[in-house]
């Protein structure tokens, strides 16, 4: 009964440990990330990972040319980088905005009270018709020049210690870094 109970216990360790070693790890050597720790000598750090150990996220810091070396327990925070991005959306409705103001205020301050044609509201949206897409396109073109990073944060609980079956077949332990 003892035997049976036991390879019951180790087959349900073996099946377990081949699920941890299938689930892909959000961290990897190679890697950009954002590290926000405890301690006070690195209180937030923006790198590439250059190893993960059972217990320390080795990484090469953008302004140092020496690896850092985080101990998993001290992170308070941890954000992987997921490529850069262009904000042109944003800067296209940001200048269709402004150029229709500047359109308004041209429109209604260059009105004539003699001219018969256009009254000041026609002019303010004529105004505002002809600046628009100028404002809009060189808002995309600026917009377009700005990249910026994008984060994702990983679940701190996902950080520990697991099993995994190595690529020799064996059991071992190391750390489990999962979303």
């Amino acid at each position: 009964m003892r035997c049976s109970v036991l390879l019951a216990v180790l087959l349900a360790a073996v099946a377990g440990s081949t699920v941890l070693a299938q689930a892909p790890a959000p961290v990897q050597p190679g890697q950009r990330v954002r590290v926000r720790s405890t301690v006070a000598h690195t209180p937030e750090l923006t790198g590439v990972v250059e190893a993960v150990r059972p217990d320390t996220l080795i990484v090469r810091d953008d302004d140092r040319s020496v690896p850092t070396a985080v101990l998993l327990a001290t992170v308070d925070r941890l954000q992987v980088s997921r490529g850069r991005h262009s904000h042109w959306i944003t800067g296209a409705a940001v200048g269709f905005a402004v150029g229709a103001a500047t359109g308004v205020i041209a429109g209604v301050a260059g009105h004539n009270d003699a001219d018969w044609l256009f009254g000041s509201g026609a002019s303010a949206f004529l105004g505002a018709v002809l600046l628009a897409p100028i404002g809009a396109g060189t808002g995309a073109v600026v917009g377009l020049l700005v990249r910026t990073e994008r984060w994702q944060t990983v679940p701190l609980d996902a950080i520990g210690p697991g099993v995994a079956r190595g690529p020799d077949g064996r059991l071992g332990l190391g750390v489990r870094l999962a979303i």
